[in-house]
């Protein structure tokens, strides 16, 4: 029994009609502004999570690779002077001072003995320390050809002393001059012929050579208008064994 015929039954008025019922259309959305959408607050949500973060963590790496370790500097303690150390170094000063004037004296009393007193003890140690080596050959005083003392006046020989009255005098042999000495108005000039034979003029008012210059047989040396008397000597020994003649001086030994 279909309803219709149930309300008839009844005897119910009833209105009939027609119910059409049509689908309800569905709005499509619009799919690909909702992706764009969504995307975007994904984005974003992203941006603001992680973006203090990684600033803070490029910050903090900026700091530990810019900043550079500085080492720091270590300054060494000053060792503490004692009062001793003080006391030494002053003392040893004033040493040092004195033996520098004793030294200054010495070489002054050297310097003036030199001077003024030319065969002094001192002068002759000097000599023989410093001037050991003349550069002179050890040779005989026989070897020699020597030459009287005087090419004007006559030359006296008086027990192996030849005596010039006047004038220029010379050396006998050719040689070094080893001293040059004042004794009173006149001067000694000592002559190194060689290491054992030497010759000694005294009485010169003029003297024309110095020590260590050298002086020839045929240059005069000094001058006198009185006598001078000149001697050679084999070592300390003065030489008597030879003549005059003419010009020459001849040797007997």
């Amino acid at each position: 029994m279909s309803e219709f015929d149930y309300v008839k039954m009844l005897e119910i008025p009833v209105n009939s009609c027609d119910v059409v019922v049509k689908p309800v259309k569905k709005r499509k959305k619009d799919v690909k502004k909702q992706v764009i959408d969504k995307v975007n607050e994904a984005v974003a949500e992203t941006v603001t999570e992680t973006k203090p973060e990684n600033v803070k963590k490029q910050k903090r790496v900026k700091e530990k690779t810019v900043k550079p370790i500085k080492a720091k500097k270590i300054k060494k303690a000053k060792p503490a002077v004692s009062d001793s150390s003080v006391e030494i170094k002053s003392s040893g000063f004033d040493i040092v001072s004195v033996q520098v004037v004793a030294i200054f004296v010495l070489i002054v009393g050297i310097i003036l003995t030199n001077i003024f007193w030319e065969d002094s003890g001192i002068n002759n140690l000097m000599r023989s320390v410093f001037n050991s080596d003349t550069g002179l050959e050890d040779v005989s005083y026989t070897s020699f050809t020597a030459s009287l003392p005087s090419k004007t006046d006559d030359v006296v020989l008086e027990n192996g002393v030849m005596k010039v009255s006047s004038g220029s005098v010379y050396s006998p042999c050719d040689g070094v001059v080893e001293s040059v000495a004042k004794q009173g108005e006149t001067y000694t000039v000592t002559i190194r012929h060689s290491e054992s034979f030497s010759t000694v003029v005294s009485g010169l008012e003029s003297v024309y050579v110095s020590k260590n210059e050298k002086v020839y047989s045929n240059i005069p040396l000094g001058y006198s208008n009185n006598e001078t008397a000149v001697s050679m000597f084999d070592g300390d020994a003065i030489l008597t064994s030879y003549v005059l003649s003419e010009n020459q001086i001849v040797w007997l030994g």
